[in-house]
């Protein structure tokens, strides 16, 4: 089907070569049939590993379609924060094919505090901390803890309330376990506007996915990470290099405990919010990384050539000239 569409420009997202490489001769016979296609990569920033990116890549074949398949690279992230191209070896041949177009978050919009707590029948003053867990399939164990280190903190911040979201595929049971157990000025829910909540919020509590980790750091919120516990170190490797640069606090999967996880809370609440989100806008300067990739993408599709940004553009992004 691909072959008869004749595209003037070929997005793929993630996988070079699709999930199981499933595209791989697709995208090569796209290639011959229609040079002239512009065939660009979107990659998030931190994938995994980055030994098991390399080793995965070149089994695959990956570098050498990144040299003759690829025409540009749309990295979604920030060279200053993860660099793409040291990480994961990519050839000097190929660097210039790289545009760190920066992160991809919901737009922001304009969010009534009030009117949210009084949605989910929370008290109208008082500090709120938004626990969420993504899908929720393993996110029982860091919400058990959430709603532990809440009620503690509750003994000493007694206006303090909190909501707990689990995602619509965490197992009924656990579900029933959290509601039976939450703290007093708390709700516990199965789906909500998460981006509207975190906007409320004091305090965030999430598992360091792309999505979530980016759309509380864009609104300038406190962040505490619980990465996923799997063989996959995406979500490990992104907590210790926000942490790293102050942006967020982060607690090992191995070490969560409510009494852990009360110490990274109070972390969060102590942080002066204006300061902290500035400190946020200084490393990262913009979040408009959906409209940076539309341009990219409608450059390649114009005359210009390669569409290198401008100096004022890598300004805006980087907060420093290029």
């Amino acid at each position: 089907m691909a072959l008869e569409l004749a595209p003037d420009l070929v997005l793929v997202d993630h996988e070079p070569f699709g999930h199981r490489s499933e595209f791989r001769d697709g995208l090569y016979a796209l290639k011959a049939r229609y040079p002239n296609t512009k065939f660009i990569l979107g990659l998030r920033d931190i994938m995994d590993d980055a030994g098991r990116i390399r080793a995965k890549w070149e089994a695959l074949g990956v570098y050498s379609a990144l040299e003759s398949l690829y025409d540009g690279i749309a990295v979604y992230g920030l060279p200053h924060l993860f660099d793409v191209a040291e990480a994961y070896s990519i050839p000097p041949s190929v660097r210039s094919k790289l545009y760190y177009c920066g992160y991809v978050v919901r737009e922001r919009e304009a969010v009534n505090t009030n009117e949210i707590r009084r949605l989910h029948g929370l008290p109208r003053n008082g500090r709120l901390i938004v626990a969420t867990v993504g899908g929720g399939k393993d996110g029982y164990p860091v919400l058990e803890a959430a709603e532990v280190a809440v009620a503690r903190l509750q003994s000493r911040l007694p206006d303090l309330c909190a909501v707990f979201v689990t995602g619509p595929f965490m197992p009924e049971e656990q579900r029933a376990r959290l509601h039976a157990h939450s703290p007093p000025a708390s709700r516990v829910l199965s789906t909500a506007d998460n981006f509207q909540l975190v906007a409320a919020a004091d305090a965030v509590v999430g598992m360091g996915g792309y999505n979530s980790v980016w759309e509380a750091l864009s609104q300038g919120r406190p962040l505490v990470i619980v990465p996923r516990a799997t063989y996959k170190r995406e979500q490990t490797i992104r907590a210790e290099v926000l942490a790293s640069h102050g942006l967020a606090k982060w607690v090992h999967p191995g070490d969560l405990t409510g009494e852990s996880l009360t110490e990274a809370l109070e972390w969060a609440l102590n942080l002066d919010p204006r300061a902290q989100a500035q400190r946020v806008r200084e490393i990262v300067p913009s979040f408009d990384g959906a409209t940076r990739l539309t341009a990219y993408l409608s450059r390649w599709l114009g005359s210009e050539g390669f569409p290198h940004p401008s100096p004022r553009e890598e300004m805006t992004l980087t907060g420093r000239a290029a």
